[in-house]
């Protein structure tokens, strides 16, 4: 009897061990065929072989992070979640196991698909079990970036920059957070510290650019700016700021090349277009081009309606186009239209002398004298305006206080524009003279007007 027992538990080993045998044949078989496709590139054909192989053991954790990388390959990042979640759950205790690695493929996946809420569980986790692993903090900082949260974003970045000064995008990314919180000083240093190790690098250039602007380094801004036009990112706004430099080291025709090639890139979206138009035109006007500058700002104004001040500069600016005497009178400086106003005065009477000159804040000008009125001696104060507005009553009412203020017997007013209906009423009838544009244009031109020379 227990001879046939011992024969039939034998048949029973054989038979087991027989089911066991195809079982292992077929994932051999299942694993040489993966072979095959993975040779042959077939990712789908791949991808259902690793499925089959999980579905007849779903502790199969090398198969399923073959499965998980091919689908990340592939884009297609809420199988992969699944499948790290089926780990996750399952395989805690299976001894290839990698926890750091699957929550790390997860916390990628689930930025992948914008699922910050989910992606932030996770980076949190790996930060409490890692706390001396960058590699949390560096992407906790990018999905805070991400969501606006710039003051979480920079702590998360500095402690990972903390954790691994060596690893430069870390400290390249802190700078610029900084630089967006306007923590300048911290912003300089941090940058620098990548500037030692990566002198080209666009990015730190840029930004140490747009801090030595902040700072008033024009030259050493210039030099971060002509490293950082290289990068197409940073090409445009390095190019501008290099155009406002030389603008400020009166290397005008430089500025205009430099704003002229600008509006030859490619693909320029239309704020851009219209604020290489607007510095443009700027420089133009420094040029004294006035035409220039004002068909860069027709041309701006075809893209935007209202774009800063260009309404305003146009009207200032329209009328100088037919008098070059309003065209000095209207472009030059607050010291140059002194002198001018100064010359217009002397030539408005006679035998005219300054008392004192004084330069309103609304760009006008008063001076004071004495002069001869028809003959008669007499002292008069005169008021220069120059914009495209037309002067109104309350302008020509403070006039007239300070004319009874400082006993002058004359008021004389000149202007580029004109002078609103009320403003003439007040002054009718009352010791003020309002001159229009073409009396100021008529005694511009007798002052402005050159000395011949002396023949020898």
């Amino acid at each position: 009897m227990t001879f046939i027992f011992i024969i039939i538990a034998f048949f029973v080993a054989v038979f087991i061990g027989a089911i066991f045998s195809i079982k292992a044949l077929n994932r051999i078989k299942l694993k040489s065929s993966l072979k095959k496709n993975i040779k042959a590139g077939s990712k789908t054909d791949t991808i259902n072989a690793l499925k089959k192989l999980i579905e007849k053991n779903p502790f199969d954790i090398q198969s399923r992070m073959e499965l998980i990388k091919l689908y990340i390959e592939e884009n297609n990042f809420n199988e992969a979640i699944k499948q790290l979640n089926s780990i996750l759950t399952n395989a805690r205790k299976d001894p290839g196991f990698n926890p750091r690695e699957t929550n790390k493929l997860l916390a990628e996946c689930y930025l992948n698909v914008n699922k910050l809420d989910d992606a932030s569980m996770v980076l949190l986790i790996l930060r409490k079990e890692y706390p001396n692993d960058p590699y949390a903090y560096v992407e906790l900082g990018k999905l805070e970036k991400e969501r606006g949260d710039i003051e979480r974003a920079t702590k998360y970045f500095a402690k990972a920059s903390s954790l691994d000064p060596e690893n430069m995008d870390s400290v390249r990314e802190l700078g610029i957070l900084l630089f967006e919180l306007k923590k300048y000083p911290e912003s300089l240093t941090t940058l620098q510290t990548v500037l030692t190790k990566q002198p080209d690098d666009p990015t730190v250039n840029y930004y140490l650019g747009e801090l030595r602007v902040i700072y008033d380094n024009l030259k050493e801004a210039f030099n971060h700016f002509l490293k950082a036009k290289k990068d197409p990112r940073y090409a445009l706004n390095s190019l501008l700021n290099v155009s406002r430099i030389l603008r400020r080291y009166d290397k005008l025709d430089d500025a205009r090349r430099v704003l002229t090639s600008v509006l030859k890139f490619p693909d320029l979206k239309k704020d851009e277009i219209v604020e290489t138009r607007y510095q443009l035109g700027e420089t133009c006007l420094a040029q004294k081009d006035v035409r220039a500058a004002i068909e860069q700002w027709e041309k701006l104004l075809t893209y935007v309606k209202d774009y800063k001040d260009v309404k305003a500069k146009l009207e200032k600016y329209e009328q100088t186009k037919t008098s070059s005497v309003i065209r000095t009178y209207m472009m030059a400086s607050r010291s140059e239209f002194t002198e001018i106003c100064k010359k217009a005065a002397a030539h408005a009477a006679e035998r005219v002398i300054i008392i004192r000159t004084e330069p309103q804040a609304d760009s006008s000008i008063e001076i004071f004298t004495q002069a001869a009125h028809h003959d008669v001696p007499t002292t008069i104060l005169f008021k220069f305006f120059r914009g495209s507005s037309k002067i109104g009553q309350l302008a020509i009412r403070e006039f007239y206080e300070k004319l009874k203020d400082i006993k002058a017997k004359l008021g004389i007013c000149f202007t580029t524009a004109d002078y609103s209906d009320e403003a003439v009423a007040f002054s009718s009838g009352r010791v003020i003279e309002l001159r229009r544009k073409n009396d100021l244009v008529k005694l511009l031109t007798k002052a402005l007007k050159k000395a011949p020379s002396s023949s020898k």
